[in-house]
């Protein structure tokens, strides 16, 4: 996935292009606008929910890491050159196989992502005979917290450990940067390292979970700039048990 540069997902949607009818090489300022337009591809799935892990920077650059699983090249690749198509005279008239490539990509993404909940009984719906909760004197359900379902909440298996960064750019003002941080979990996260890398904070989180019956849990960065400044995050993380496999 590292070796899958945003300028790849770039020459992927001009090498469609060409199979529509555009023949020249793109310019400095066509990969500029290519650029634009997948960071604006990015930042509008990102709003609809659509987490594909793709790389957003403050300032873009055509040889970052685009993040993406490999699964999801060729659909951005797809999806992109269609977006790009009016920059070149072809809104108009756009390819038929293209404009097919291009839709089912994004139901190929948003098929791939989404990340269903289990529906929750209404508050005033009766438990039923058999079933009363609190020895047998709770007569209702109780609604049942629920981290928030955005592409923000990081999702891991219980005994998982992985690597997070939480990124600090936006925030930092020209000249600024990290003079200090903590950071710290509930009950059932480790935070098994962590290190200042400014502009950002990596670190790793094991998953130990059996605190929560929500399986919502936090963590915790309040990091300090070197002019004083301080900012807090809290990060929300979701734990299940890995599946059975038959």
């Amino acid at each position: 996935m590292a070796n899958n540069l945003k300028i790849d997902i770039i020459n992927g949607a001009y090498s469609q292009m060409r199979v529509s009818g555009i023949t020249v090489d793109p310019s400095a300022d066509d990969l500029i606008l290519a650029l634009r337009r997948l960071e604006g591809l990015a930042n509008e799935l990102y709003g609809r929910n659509v987490c594909t892990g793709y790389y957003l920077e403050e300032t873009p650059n055509v040889n970052s890491p685009s993040g993406l699983e490999s699964k999801f090249w060729y659909a951005f690749e797809c999806i992109l050159a269609q977006r790009l198509m009016p920059d070149f005279g072809k809104g108009m008239k756009p390819d038929p196989m293209l404009a097919k490539n291009a839709n089912a990509g994004m139901s190929f993404l948003y098929s791939n992502t989404a990340n269903p909940r289990q529906i929750q009984y209404p508050r005033r719906q009766a438990v039923g005979a058999g079933n009363r909760l609190m020895y047998g004197r709770q007569k209702f359900y109780d609604s049942i917290p629920e981290a928030p379902n955005t592409c923000k909440t990081n999702r891991m298996y219980i005994g998982d450990i992985d690597d997070f960064v939480e990124h600090f750019e936006s925030y930092l003002n020209d000249g600024e940067a990290i003079a200090s941080y903590t950071i710290e979990a509930e009950t059932g996260l480790t935070i098994v390292s962590d290190s200042d890398t400014s502009p950002d904070i990596d670190y790793q989180i094991q998953a130990d979970g059996g605190t929560s019956s929500d399986g919502l849990l936090r963590v915790k960065i309040v990091m300090t700039t070197d002019a004083g400044r301080v900012t807090t995050r809290v990060i929300n993380f979701e734990l299940t048990e890995s599946p059975d496999i038959d």
